[in-house]
């Protein structure tokens, strides 16, 4: 298809379903994703993975990372780092382990059970920053930490993504690969980012900067950030988010946030989510249908509970815990690139591939559902 009419095609549907999702009280997000479920092969096929126009999802995701860091308050994040850790970790473990079993009961290889377990060890950090963010919860004390542990968590799936697949691979003939240097080019990654915080606050100390100048040079970084990122087989999304907490640091951050939600959803945002709805095939799920709703099942139940008790034994009280458990159930970019890895890498069958996508997809509409009226008890409980 042209690529013009396919961007016209996912920025109406993400407009109109967005629309429509908000008039029935539902996230705006869940709209947009099912927008996308319509648009793609599941439906009506007018838009595939393949087209050229997909790759702008990826800015979408990126430039919704750097608004969260941009307005994020940086204080608090690290008054919630560690809270916010033990969330990821339990978070990872009871998916990971509980998702393990149930493949093997299904009797579903070790290595395709491992590496299903792995898919969804991942939150979608970009939707629950998209649905706070709308609920105006991003900066409270269950928003923040629940940022703190989705970065945390991504960070961790793509270390076990990193360790998983030369220890799989072995066990498949692939031999040894370079995992020990690819984790040290991680941490080196890490200490990359505070070399480009002092440098970047030193420049714009020393630069007369406009706000234009300024907002270039920060977008600049921006991709600079989330492309490195993803050559030390990180997410983009890290990056963005952390080059978005560089900027939060300079007198530029309010006029940035505003230009930057105005460019991003207009087009990129929208397009992402809608990718996401793309990448649904209903085949999947009619193939392995009682495969499909078991995993979606745990896919809710395992990553609210890790990360609910992992809230609790941070000392957080009830009615955050649960905030946090339900922002941590979405899956997302993340869990799609890993089930791509593991498909290139012949550590799953095509044929639990749709149904895996599948479940991603089904959590993800189901994340923003379950969130919205967790934190309307939440306020409510909290003004009585």
């Amino acid at each position: 298809m042209n690529y013009l009419i396919a961007l016209f095609l996912m920025i109406t549907f993400a407009k109109f379903f967005g629309m429509l999702a908000a008039k029935i009280s539902i996230p705006e997000v869940v709209g947009q994703i099912i927008g996308g479920v319509i648009l793609g092969p599941s439906f009506l096929g007018l838009i595939h993975r393949q087209d050229v126009v997909i790759s702008l999802a990826g800015l979408g995701a990126v430039i919704l990372m750097f608004i969260a860091g941009l307005t994020c308050d940086v204080d608090r994040l690290k008054k919630y780092l560690v809270p916010g850790v033990v969330v990821a970790l339990l978070g990872v473990v009871f998916p990971v382990g509980s998702i393990y079993l149930i493949c093997r009961y299904f009797e579903v290889s070790i290595i395709e059970s491992s590496f299903i377990g792995i898919v969804f060890a991942a939150t979608s950090v970009s939707i629950s920053v998209a649905v706070l963010d709308e609920m105006h919860e991003l900066k409270s004390s269950a928003g923040v930490t629940i940022l703190a542990a989705a970065v945390a968590d991504d960070i961790l799936s793509i270390v076990l993504l990193s360790v998983s697949i030369p220890i799989l691979g072995i066990g498949r003939g692939h031999g040894n690969s370079d995992a020990l240097f690819m984790i040290i080019l991680q941490v080196v990654f890490f200490l990359f980012l505070w070399m480009c915080y002092r440098i970047f606050i030193l420049l714009i100390n020393v630069l007369d900067l406009n706000v234009q100048k300024a907002g270039t040079y920060s977008f600049l970084l921006c991709l600079f950030l989330s492309g490195t990122a993803e050559m030390v087989k990180l997410s983009a999304v890290i990056g963005a988010f952390f080059a978005g907490i560089i900027i939060n640091q300079t007198k530029f951050k309010k006029p940035l946030v505003k230009n930057l939600k105005g460019v991003g959803g207009l087009m990129a945002v929208p397009i992402f989510f809608v990718s996401i709805g793309v990448e649904m095939q209903i085949s999947g799920i009619i193939r392995n249908g009682l495969m499909f709703v078991i995993l979606t099942v745990l896919a809710v139940l395992t990553k609210f509970l890790g990360a609910f008790i992992g809230a609790k034994i941070s000392r957080i009280d009830f009615a955050n815990s649960v905030e946090i458990g339900a922002g941590m159930i979405s899956r997302g970019e993340v869990g799609i690139v890993i089930a791509q890895a593991g498909l290139v890498s012949h550590f799953i069958s095509t044929s639990y591939y749709s149904t895996l996508i599948a479940v991603i997809v089904v959590t993800t509409i189901l994340a923003p559902l379950i969130l919205k009226p967790i934190v309307a008890w939440k306020r409510k409980r909290e003004s009585v």
